[in-house]
């Protein structure tokens, strides 16, 4: 292939030597870019691509996340073959995560996979409403959503899970879309949506209702070959919320309504057109069926989609719904009450979902880890609910997000209490530095204690609580994490029949254990853990605590640009949703050296951020350690900003462009000696990248040699009293990686851009 030359040419020493290194072939583009000039042709097939360009230069470790979700496993595998990774759990999380918490008149809305499977609106949608696990969407007449990218592949196993309520528009004659993957063209006739939830019609339910059916297509491209459906025994309900699950395992569908198994299952045989690179669309299927229908009264709650199949216990979790759930999204500052979802109602728990939380002594709404969320100021305000709506003499539980910011005292962040004093709470002890539940019995108070996962201040953890009194135990979770189960004994908890704190403890009116920081996505289960033998009751309680956050998704889309860009493979990456992080011990034997380089690519939708990547103590697990260096992070403006520990102080740079934009994005971040200084073999100082632009300072030419752990996808901003600037609320990244790799040595300005321009 002939190429054209870029505009600003290099000297002749620094062609010969990019020869050289490549001896590529005279038909083979010359690659004569400088730094930050823009590209004006692409490279050759012949010209290395990037996993070549970054094997050649030795990296320490290259993690390509090209992990599977099944068989599910944590460990990362280094194509460099010297270095193996791990993850905090298993990536086999969602794909796509859509909460539906957006506050009224928004017209996208929030993957909180890190996929930034963004959803965006088509037609007249109603946002701001309430739906069975939070916020919902109510489709107008001819109105959609869709997704930006694909979230599984119709010839491997899937999982689709979504809350609907039909509305008024039950089907007689013409089959109601809920969610379909199609291929091709939407509005063209000859595509059939590959996979879809559907309001089935009568006639074809073979009874006098209409039916809920799980459909995969034949042949997505030839109308003459029938579909394989799977219909429930449920009949269609006008204005009634039901959660529907769609089950492919590669071979066969099943279909769940409300958690239980309905229809059977049905053999389907992929055709060798399905689709692997289709959106998803709520809402409808082709150009032929909508949801709303002429009245426009459909509504969508959460969804959901995996790259696996779901198994029979993890579907019945999904369908467990809070009694209370306070999302605090309500407008930041003070407020007379903030509230859950009024349309929630229903089992587990009688108690109304509607009842508000009061505000007391200046608690207000601040940014939080999703949205707003409570905030104490400096421990002194605290918020109420109504009397027994945490019913603590069956079984319950009890989980939010909290950020403690002074662990001086005991600190409490829930409670429910009665008229002398507290019956159950979950909070911070200051003795034991753990986090901490207990219930009172009546005679004594038994206490379960983290035991697993050390207590972090200024970060945002993730706590569940629970009694299960099948088998009279306390049972705490820490970041997803299970910590030892306590045992009542002889006891059983004393009746919680007076009202419920947020941010401390009340006894004869007083408040005590004032929590100073904030809480987010509270969340009051009456009625569970579910019933079973001491086996069952631990692997559902662990099942339901890990659908509770996002955690880690592998199998995501590349971001490699594969064969249609320039003769690469497309590749997969993993997603990062805030919850769960990597990490490689290379280094937790020996120091690692001064000058170095991080590398990847990154993918982060709008309004997301978090740690991308840090080198920290030895500590392991989650964000455990005592200090942290080396820090590359997307900040609170969505630019990306790369730093190191000079003298106890953090230094950082930071990118003009930002990230937050659902694209991808090339990066490196290095440190080294000073070289070159005005060339594009520049390297040196604090350096960092992004998509060949530099943004340096040259005054820092070293970091501290230590042993730590690297770790990618969230990394602690540690000591406490370090300020790394434009540090994100939630150290975890929400956003998707790939192609990471660390170098013990400073990349140069030009092996940067054959990296950029290789693969772009």
């Amino acid at each position: 292939m002939r190429a054209k030359r870029w505009g600003i040419a290099l000297s002749a020493a620094v062609v010969s030597l990019i020869a050289a290194v490549f001896l590529l072939p005279e038909s083979s583009a010359t690659f004569t870019s400088a730094v930050n000039a823009s590209p004006t042709v692409a490279a050759s097939a012949t010209f290395p691509g990037r996993p070549k360009l970054i094997s050649d230069k030795g990296p320490v470790f290259y993690h390509r996340m090209e992990e599977p979700q099944a068989p599910p496993s944590t460990t990362v595998v280094d194509a460099m073959s010297s270095s193996t990774g791990a993850y905090s759990s298993a990536p086999t999380g969602p794909s796509t995560w859509w909460r539906f918490d957006e506050a009224a008149g928004a017209t996208s809305f929030s993957d909180v996979s890190g996929a930034a499977d963004t959803a965006s609106a088509g037609g007249t949608v109603t946002t701001g409403g309430a739906g069975p696990m939070g916020g919902a969407v109510t489709l107008g007449n001819g109105s959609y959503l869709t997704s930006a990218g694909s979230p599984f592949r119709a010839d491997r196993s899937f999982t689709m899970s979504v809350w609907v309520n039909i509305g008024t528009a039950v089907p007689t004659s013409t089959r109601l879309a809920v969610v379909s993957m199609t291929g091709g063209s939407i509005s063209t006739p000859n595509d059939r949506s590959d996979a879809m939830i559907i309001a089935e019609t009568p006639a074809n339910c073979g009874s006098a209702s209409p039916c809920w059916a799980f459909v995969m297509a034949g042949n997505p491209q030839n109308t003459a070959v029938a579909f394989d459906s799977v219909r429930s025994t449920t009949p269609v309900a006008a204005s009634t919320w039901v959660h529907l699950t769609a089950v492919f395992d590669g071979t066969v569908m099943s279909l769940y309504v409300n958690g239980s198994p309905e229809g059977g299952t049905k053999a389907h045989t992929i055709p060798a057109s399905a689709s692997t690179n289709a959106a998803l669309s709520v809402g409808r299927y082709r150009d032929v069926s909508w949801l709303g229908g002429t009245n426009g009264t459909a509504q969508i709650g959460e969804t959901r989609t995996w790259r696996r199949n779901l198994s029979a216990t993890e579907v019945t979790e999904l369908a467990v719904r809070p009694t209370a759930r306070y999302a605090f999204n309500e407008a930041a500052g003070t407020s007379t009450t903030y509230t859950t979802a009024v349309n929630s109602t229903g089992a587990p728990g009688a108690v109304s979902r509607s009842a508000p939380l009061t505000t007391s002594n200046g608690a207000v709404l601040s940014a939080g880890r999703e949205g707003n969320a409570f905030n104490s100021v400096s421990a002194g305000g605290y918020l109420t609910g109504p009397g027994a709506q945490l019913v603590s003499t069956n079984s319950f539980t009890v989980s939010a997000w909290v950020k403690l910011t002074d662990g001086g005292i005991d600190r409490t962040f829930f409670s429910a209490n009665y008229g002398a004093g507290t019956v159950f709470s979950v909070g911070y002890s200051q003795f034991s530095k753990r986090w901490v539940m207990g219930v009172l019995t009546g005679l004594p108070t038994v206490t379960a204690t983290a035991d697993v996962t050390a207590a972090v201040l200024n970060q945002w953890v993730h706590l569940v609580a629970a009694y299960d009194k099948n088998n009279n135990l306390l049972r705490l979770f820490v970041d997803g994490v299970a910590q030892s189960t306590v045992s009542l004994g002889i006891y059983s908890p004393w009746n919680s029949d007076d009202v419920v704190v947020v941010g401390g403890k009340r006894a004869l009116g007083i408040i005590t254990e004032p929590w100073p920081g904030q809480v987010d996505d509270l969340r009051i289960y009456n009625g569970y853990p579910l019933n079973g033998t001491p086996a069952v009751t631990a692997g559902a309680m662990q099942t339901f605590v890990n659908q509770l956050n996002p955690s880690l998704s592998a199998q995501t889309p590349g971001g490699l640009q594969g064969s249609t860009k320039t003769g690469h493979a497309g590749t997969t990456a993993v997603a990062f949703g805030g919850t769960s992080n990597g990490y490689n011990n290379k280094y937790a034997g020996t120091s690692a050296t001064a000058a170095f380089t991080v590398e990847c690519l990154i993918k982060v939708a709008p309004g997301q951020s978090g740690v991308i990547a840090g080198f920290t103590s030895t500590a392991t697990t989650g964000l455990g350690g005592t200090s942290s260096d080396r820090l590359l992070y997307v900040d609170t403006a969505g630019k990306v900003r790369f730093g190191v520990l000079q003298a106890g102080n953090a230094v950082t740079v930071a990118s003009t462009a930002s990230v937050d934009d659902g694209a991808w994005h090339h990066i490196t971040a290095g440190l080294g000696p000073v070289t070159g200084a005005g060339t594009a073999l520049a390297a040196g100082g604090l350096r960092l990248s992004l998509d060949g632009t530099v943004s340096s300072n040259n005054a820092v030419t070293g970091a501290a040699a230590a042993n730590g752990v690297w770790r990618w996808g969230g990394a602690p901003f540690l000591p406490l009293s370090t300020v790394w600037t434009a540090a994100p609320s939630n150290p975890y990244l929400t956003g998707t990686i790939d192609e990471f790799a660390v170098y013990d040595k400073q990349l140069t300005d030009q092996d940067d851009l054959w990296r950029v321009y290789g693969n772009y």
